[in-house]
């Protein structure tokens, strides 16, 4: 009755077969399951700032600023607070997650080549290019924010004279952003595998290869996307309806709530980061045949990918035209032709 992995299961090709849309959570919830240990430990320890965090706010803002027994029921002058509060615990949560999205993310490729990583192994790695997660992060995060801007100053101007056409332009203006939004995260949301697996130390390079993976399959990864953040929703919900009643202040300011704020996270963040990993990983499997010695040559060195797989002529002398042979195909339709042309005659040249 011995338990067999998931990763030992595999053959050494398999894990590079393209996935379907149900293959693709099937992939990520069965490497999460099979190293829930790993990815929970991870997780845990990337986490500990932000839940540190709540916890220092609950209870300051519950026994200092609020000076009130029990939690207050909700008022319009908490508002600046719940703001505030909520406000902090994005911008650590986004720092201390930044890191531990590329540990995830390496995690995920090492298994993919049979190998069976340790977390503080991957934490290590992901801390030598921190700068590049970081930089990318706050690059895509803050171009979104900034682009916000316009729209938000233009609601405000709409605001003051309120009638049918204002209102009308009030919806297309937040349609606009939302699609230009959406199209451009889910264009750069591989960034991190693609800093962690192809050792980027420009996070501009992350961001271009994520997008260029994107092309063309922002429908895929829309969807994924949507319905693992759907299914995390619907479980916080859950939550918060049994066991906080819906309460904005009990959610934020009680014992009951903070836990409950934290259970989800704790299964979100680590399927979230496998499942940008599995997509990252799936595309180029699909586009480029990545296989198993390519991407077990992305992991062994920290060289850039244009020096570890290039097609240059050794003994050429001076600068050469070359380009990253993943981004080759395997064989042309012209070669092929001229292959089955020439076997007759090498059979042939085999009976003489």
């Amino acid at each position: 009755h011995s338990h067999t992995s998931l990763s030992s299961q595999m053959t050494i090709d398999e894990p590079f077969e393209y996935l379907t849309f149900g293959g693709t959570f099937a992939r990520t919830f069965g490497l999460f399951f099979d190293r829930f240990d790993l990815f929970v430990a991870m997780t845990g320890i990337v986490l500990i700032p932000y839940v540190i965090l709540v916890l220092t706010l609950g209870i300051f803002a519950a026994s200092v600023l609020i000076r009130e027994e029990e939690v207050p029921n909700f008022h319009p002058t908490h508002i600046p607070l719940i703001v505030l509060v909520v406000f902090l615990q994005m911008l650590v949560y986004e720092i201390a997650t930044v890191l531990g999205q590329g540990a995830i993310s390496q995690a995920v490729a090492m298994i993919y080549v049979g190998q069976r990583p340790e977390w503080i192994h991957c934490l290590k790695t992901s801390w030598k290019r921190k700068w590049a997660l970081l930089g990318s992060s706050l690059l895509v995060y803050g171009t979104l924010f900034t682009a916000a801007i316009p729209p938000f100053v233009f609601l405000l101007v709409l605001s003051m004279n309120v009638n049918a056409l204002t209102i009308i332009l009030a919806c297309v203006s937040c349609t606009a952003y939302v699609l230009g939004g959406l199209y451009g995260y889910i264009g750069v949301v591989m960034s991190s595998p693609a800093i962690m697996i192809e050792c980027f130390s420009n996070p501009l390079q992350g961001i271009m290869r994520s997008w260029e993976l994107a092309t063309g399959s922002r429908c895929y990864l829309l969807c994924t996307l949507f319905c693992l953040w759907l299914f995390n929703n619907l479980l916080a919900r859950l939550l918060h309806n049994m066991f906080t009643g819906g309460s904005v202040m009990d959610a934020l300011f009680s014992v009951v709530g903070i836990i409950i704020s934290v259970v989800p996270i704790l299964l979100f963040f680590p399927l979230h980061a496998i499942l940008e990993t599995v997509l990252y990983l799936n595309l180029r499997i699909g586009r480029e045949s990545m296989n198993h010695q390519v991407l077990a040559g992305d992991l062994a060195s920290d060289a850039s990918p244009a020096s570890r797989f290039r097609n240059d002529d050794p003994s050429a002398e001076g600068p050469t035209n070359s380009m990253d042979y993943r981004h080759v195909p395997l064989m042309d339709m012209d070669d092929n032709k001229l292959d089955e042309s020439l076997a007759p005659m090498a059979q042939q040249n085999l009976v003489v």
